[in-house]
């Protein structure tokens, strides 16, 4: 009885799945709308890709430069040691002063590597920077014009294959299924449907398990090997990847799993696609945006004038009192005085580099009290978004796949922290160079090999974002709403 059964539910499947095929091949409508969201996740692909690619040119520009800055400085170092310490130039572009060297070649630049993944999910790389150039006398986070803001808040605007699955997909999906019920009452086959040896429920259940599969395998189809020939097979064999493919599969069946409660309801089509559009939107745009005025509200980001407006409060109060005897200790000695209006000596470059090392310790330490505020701001607001993202599956959809693409806040804090850190290294070096008088000047070729350089990587770790939470969220969204939609069907059919 049991391999009876067993057979008689393939063979209903096997017909089922070819009288899907044939409604939804004949459907115009319905393959035209295919084709353009076809076209539109081709072209979300392909600015992706582009976008990856042009980081990477600019990484290898920047390494070219970096190199070409290198030589160029060994060149001129040898060519005033041969000339027995003259410099026939401008003093301020000396290379044997630490100072200067700290100014113009010196400076060295922090990259965070894109991942193959950012192809599919640009999250904040548009907006955050991937590079900075790393100064001793400058904070870089404060070196790039426009306010300062929580971007990630703002998620809705890049048209990247995110974009395309998380907020146009679910469309395609209502077109797919919001009449897969209703339109049997509509020309009049429910009733048969009713009168028949089948379950209305595991019909409906199995038309719309059809659809889900025939959607979403045809999907990956389309996307693997695409993605494939832009990027190359190596992103496949990455845990990253796997955990994408599953979490947009099951975003893919949550929506799947809404119709089909929806359609429990046994409304009618016009109904059960307005419901769902609303819910959409609800979900997907009314959510985050309320999200986006409520924690901006709730934990205001510092404005980027306010922080600069600390750091120099600070330094003019240093200035005011101890700064006024270092100034006063160095530009009194016979060294560095200026002789004419129109001569700067060498003792004068010393002193202005020591000026700006003491100074740059006293705007450094202001600076890191008004990181701190903008940092604890943003922090907060992750931490409730984080929270509250169980109720947009859209955000958190989008926070996964960010995290899994190494575009989201977390990974370019985590980048902007270790610039700080490779900074502090980068003072480290020219600071005791630059403050004493037996070494202001003899910064050599060797000294020049020795200036520290930072490591470029991929900022891969998701760890923190719960993506196991995610996973049960959406196991048990789509159980549940399948389970309320197949109970609301059999006590239909009765």
């Amino acid at each position: 009885m049991d391999t009876e059964g067993k057979r008689m539910k393939l063979s209903t499947a096997r017909v089922v799945l070819a009288l899907e095929m044939k409604l939804l091949s004949r459907n115009k409508v319905l393959v035209a709308l295919f084709g353009i969201m076809l076209l539109m996740l081709l072209s979300a692909l392909w600015i992706g890709n582009s976008m990856y690619r042009k980081q990477q040119q600019t990484i290898g520009k920047i390494r070219t430069h970096e190199a070409e800055m290198l030589d160029s400085l060994k060149t001129r170092i040898r060519r005033i040691e041969a000339n027995q310490m003259v410099h026939p130039g401008f003093i301020w572009d000396d290379p044997t002063f630490a100072y200067n060297v700290a100014r113009n070649e010196g400076p060295k630049f922090a990259v965070k590597q894109p991942s193959v993944l950012q192809a599919l999910t640009v999250g904040q790389s548009d907006i955050q920077p991937f590079y900075y150039k790393v100064y001793i006398n400058k904070k870089q986070y404060l070196t790039y014009e426009g306010e300062i803001d929580n971007s990630l808040l703002q998620f809705i605007g890049n048209f990247d294959f995110a974009f395309v699955v998380i907020y146009l997909f679910p469309l395609l999906i209502i077109v797919f299924t919001y009449n897969v019920l209703s339109s049997e009452k509509e020309q009049g086959t429910w009733v048969l449907l009713k009168t028949s040896n089948q379950s209305l429920a595991n019909l409906i259940r199995l038309r719309v398990s059809i659809r889900y599969l025939l959607f979403t395998g045809l999907f990956w189809l389309l996307v693997i090997p695409i993605m494939v020939v832009l990027l190359g097979s190596s992103f496949l064999v990455t845990p990253q990847w796997w955990w994408t493919f599953t979490l947009v599969s099951m975003y893919f069946g949550f929506w799947f799993s809404l119709s089909f409660l929806v359609n429990s309801f046994s409304l009618s089509s016009t109904v059960n696609a307005m419901v769902l559009i609303f819910l959409w939107l609800f979900t997907g745009i009314l959510i985050p945006n309320l999200l986006q005025i409520g924690l901006t509200q709730a934990y205001p980001i510092p404005s980027r004038i306010s922080l600069t407006t600390e750091e120099r409060k600070a330094v003019n109060s240093y200035f005011e009192k101890d700064g006024q005897e270092l100034t006063r200790e160095v530009f009194s000695s016979p060294r560095t005085l200026i002789r004419q209006a129109s001569i700067v000596t060498p003792g004068m470059v010393y002193g202005y580099g020591v000026i700006v090392y003491k100074s740059q310790e006293i705007k450094d330490a202001a600076a890191e009290v008004a990181e701190q505020k903008l940092l604890g701001q943003i922090e907060k607001q992750q931490a409730a978004i984080r929270a509250f993202q169980l109720i947009s599956p859209a955000l958190m959809m989008q926070e996964e796949l960010s995290a899994l693409s190494g575009t989201h806040w977390y990974q370019f804090n985590a980048f902007s922290r270790e610039v700080d850190a490779f900074r502090k290294r980068t003072q480290q070096f020219y600071y005791p160079k630059m403050a004493h008088e037996s070494t202001y000047r003899t910064f050599s070729v060797d000294d020049a090999g020795a200036i520290p350089a930072f490591s470029p990587k991929e900022y891969k770790d998701y760890s923190w974002s719960n993506i196991w939470v995610s996973f049960l969220s959406y196991v048990t969204l789509i159980g549940a709403l399948g389970w309320i939609g197949y109970r609301k069907l059999l006590n239909a059919q009765r």
